[in-house]
């Protein structure tokens, strides 16, 4: 009887047993077994560090079954990311998400919100707020809001959010995050030294080179743009952004043709990207703007109406039309279009702009023209021809010490080289009747533009106003000599020359 209950004994105990012995193979499984997760985490590590990405892929895809948290998943993630295979990697940062908790559920969803933002997906925003919900300290989280709230045009906020990322270790991609903060808040210089800061950093490359090429292009250079977006497509052929920036870029250098191309490769790649989507239509004005700049108005006008026809919440084509009739000093047809063009987008900084600049140039109206033009302004603040604009506008208006703040704000931007906001920072402080202070900013202006008939007229009327008759005479005979032709000046001029004191 003894013995029987023995056997019972042993029985029981076998499961138990087998139990404790299983769970010691998988801490440390005998030589020959199969790997344990942590050693296929090395092996992949070995073979990342060596290059070996392909390998490396492999090693961690039959890991990732085995790993409840979501760890092994989020390191395929970033590596098939270093691959450039985002569709992909958004699978595997996606997988880590359900998995994991905390500040890994957090990288991976900052991460994944990320690659939407270079995909041009609407739902990057969305992810990044999950990333913060699930970890509010850490760098990718701040990384991904960073860029959603730039996208919105929260300048401000971004920065903020950039700067914390970088604080919590971002590196390459918080500077990248910054330079997209930075653009939106219209400080093209310093969103532009953040993006070259990120360049030379593998995990942030591709995102760094479109956020330069767009302010590149943005700042007037869209030449020195375009080899970059062909150095990001090569390398990352999933870069939506990349084609729409590369697209803009070549409309910017007036090549529609080429630019089509481009867009039509963005547009199959994200059918559900908006963006990429009006992109077709703008390429199609650019066209027919080219066009017009050949001087074929009418052609124009018959394509942009059969385009916003067909279209007709394009704002582009609208925008188009308006410069077509323009061309042909048709003011009214021109307003209506902008008119109906801001109804419909009341945040495109083009429409307000292009509104304003017909009422100010075309119908000389600047006081009906500034607030559109400041809302081109808040729309897009570090567009400098929006800015030099107002800034005239006010001054014809005779608002002067706005329009000072206004020009100067141009005037103080890294690299401006233009004599326009110079000009009209002059004009300004002439009309305040602070002459010193026209005098130099006018002779800013001269020194960039030195056979400009306005300038010169402008300076010739500063020294009118300090009665120096020698200096009046010089820089209003030298406007006059280079075809300035209002009669007020050429009258006084006149006087002065026969002898007549300034009083």
């Amino acid at each position: 009887m003894k013995h029987w209950i023995l056997v019972v004994a042993l029985a029981a105990a076998l499961p138990a047993l087998a139990d404790d012995k299983s769970k010691d193979q998988k801490k440390a499984p005998p030589k020959g077994g199969a790997p344990s997760v942590e050693e296929l985490i090395a092996q992949a590590d070995q073979k990342s560090a060596a290059g070996d990405l392909d390998a490396a892929v492999a090693i961690l895809k039959k890991a990732a079954d085995q790993d409840p948290t979501g760890d092994v998943s989020l390191r395929l993630g970033r590596v098939l990311e270093a691959k450039s295979d985002y569709d992909v990697a958004m699978d595997a940062y996606k997988a880590a998400s359900v998995k994991a908790t905390g500040a890994r559920k957090g990288e991976a969803l900052g991460r994944l919100s990320s690659l939407q933002d270079l995909r041009g997906m609407p739902e990057s925003i969305a992810t990044a707020d999950e990333a913060v919900a699930a970890d509010a300290a850490g760098a990718w989280p701040k990384i991904a809001q960073a860029k959603a709230r730039a996208r919105q045009g929260k300048g401000d906020e971004a920065v903020t959010l950039a700067e914390a990322a970088a604080a919590a270790g971002g590196g390459a991609a918080a500077a990248t995050a910054l330079g997209s903060a930075q653009e939106a808040r219209g400080d093209m210089a310093a969103a532009e030294k953040a993006y070259r800061s990120a360049l030379e950093a593998p995990e942030a490359k591709v995102a760094a080179t479109v956020g330069l090429a767009r302010v590149l292009r943005k700042t007037g250079r869209a030449n020195e743009a375009e080899p970059l977006l062909q150095q990001a497509i090569a390398a990352a052929p999933g870069a939506i952004e990349a084609y729409k920036e590369s697209a803009r870029v070549k409309m910017a250098l007036n090549r529609p043709g080429e630019a089509r191309a481009d867009a039509a490769t963005a547009a199959a790649m994200a059918e559900g990207d908006a963006d990429a989507q009006r992109l077709l239509g703008e390429v199609s004005v650019a066209q027919a703007l080219s066009d017009l700049a050949q001087g074929q108005a009418d052609m124009a006008i018959q394509a942009l109406t059969e385009l916003r026809d067909k279209e007709p919440n394009l704002v582009a084509a609208r925008i188009g039309l308006a410069k077509a009739y323009v061309a042909k000093r048709q003011a009214d047809p021109a307003i209506a279009e902008l008119q109906k063009a801001v109804e419909i987008e009341p945040t495109n900084a083009e429409a307000q702009y292009q509104l304003g600049y017909v009422l100010h140039v075309v119908k000389g109206t600047p006081g009906a023209a500034v607030p559109y033009y400041q809302k081109a302004v808040a729309a897009d603040p570090g567009n400098v021809t929006y800015r030099t604009n107002l800034g005239a506008a006010l001054t014809g208006n005779k608002d002067f010490d706005a329009a000072v703040t206004e020009l100067t704000k141009v005037t103080a931007t890294p690299g401006y080289d233009r004599p326009d906001a110079w000009i009209y920072l002059g004009q300004a402080h002439l009309g305040a009747k602070r002459y010193k202070d026209g005098i130099a900013a006018l002779e800013k202006a001269t020194a960039i533009a030195p056979n400009s008939d306005q300038a010169n007229a402008f300076l010739g009327w500063c020294y009118f106003g300090l009665k120096d008759s020698a200096n009046f005479k010089k820089y209003a005979g030298k406007a006059k000599a280079l075809g300035y032709k209002e009669p007020t000046l050429l009258l006084y001029l006149g006087r002065v020359e026969a002898g007549e004191p300034i009083k």
